[in-house]
């Protein structure tokens, strides 16, 4: 069987081409003009040109492919909405008349939990497959690109598609190349603080579990049609989660607080006045949100839909994250 993977030079994408050969699936991997194409076809994935702007790429990607595996969008959490919508949005509906005009069998949509707004999260209900959700706010560019790249998918798929959308928790493990960028530079710097108690939930997965689930969303036929989760089971706190990080790092804990309605006053300011650096990223209401309200995400049926379960304790997946970084880039 033939896959595309789009994005597969990418944290996810790259775990998933890994998996799906591992399965012996054949893989063709969308890369972009300019991108490190090596590590991909060590894979063995056929690498092809292509870029979610150009429609005729797309069609010559999808082309003999049954299945599409969409990974690639726009990660940040921060930018220009403008920039968001043309890559997540509108470069998803491109995929997707593609992959109809190719007769591609299914396509799984790879979103994130980003999609839940803030005001659900603060709420502390429990989130699952089954519950609704409105639009994020429009100073959550990332997840309002997310939410509208699944309306497309859901409105563009058509009865003569198959069509998956399979939200990931967040991430965390090995090829992560934010550790580096983001996560390294704020745990060394005196500004971060710990949001609240710091007991909050938060909705953790390791990058490995996470693709098991994607491949298996392309591949179950009750899956068809279907909004899921990939989500951690072990219920991991925002204290601990930086503890691991700092440790990882091997820096001081944090042991400074900060009230949450204050922290979300700060990101405000921050959208205001930080226009870069890694301060940029953290210095967001939208960072607040993900950081400091519980985040109480449970997919059970999911689990039960594709006989899946998260296998990775966090201390061994976290393990496993510094293992590669610290090869990647020293100590």
């Amino acid at each position: 069987m033939k896959v595309l993977v789009t994005g597969g030079t990418g944290f996810v994408g790259s775990h998933l081409i890994e998996q799906l050969r591992a399965d012996g699936s054949s893989v063709r991997a969308l890369v972009r003009l300019g991108s490190d194409r090596r590590f991909v076809a060590s894979l063995g994935a056929e690498v092809v040109t292509g870029d979610l702007d150009d429609l005729d790429s797309l069609r010559s990607a999808c082309e003999g492919c049954e299945t599409v595996y969409h990974c690639a969008a726009r990660v940040e959490i921060v930018g220009p909405e403008e920039d968001f919508n043309r890559t997540t949005v509108a470069g998803t509906a491109r995929l997707v008349a593609a992959a109809k005009e190719k007769q591609v069998r299914r396509f799984v949509q790879v979103s994130s939990c980003g999609v839940y707004p803030p005001s659900l999260l603060a709420s502390g209900q429990v989130i699952d497959e089954a519950t609704p959700t409105d639009e994020p706010p429009p100073w959550f560019v990332y997840g309002r690109s997310k939410y509208h790249a699944e309306r497309v998918v859901r409105q563009k798929a058509g009865p003569e598609m198959e069509w998956v959308i399979i939200r990931l928790g967040y991430l965390y493990g090995p090829r992560n190349r934010t550790m580096r960028t983001y996560l390294a530079p704020i745990m060394t710097d005196s500004i971060m603080m710990i949001i609240g108690k710091g007991g909050n939930e938060m909705a953790l997965v390791y990058v490995e579990d996470a693709v098991r689930a994607i491949v298996l969303a392309g591949q179950c036929p009750g899956a068809a049609n279907r909004t899921l989760i990939a989500g951690g089971t072990e219920r991991i706190t925002q204290q601990e989660y930086f503890d691991a990080l700092a440790d990882g790092f091997g820096v001081p804990r944090i042991r400074k607080h900060v009230p949450y309605k204050v922290a979300f006053f700060f990101g405000w300011l921050g959208e205001r006045l930080i226009k870069k650096g890694p301060r940029q990223a953290v210095m967001r209401r939208s960072a607040i949100a993900l950081t400091g309200l519980p985040q109480r995400i449970r997919c059970d049926y999911t689990q039960q839909l594709l006989g899946w379960r998260p296998e990775t304790r966090f201390a061994d997946g976290m393990r496993r994250a510094f293992e590669w970084y610290h090869k990647e880039y020293g100590p």
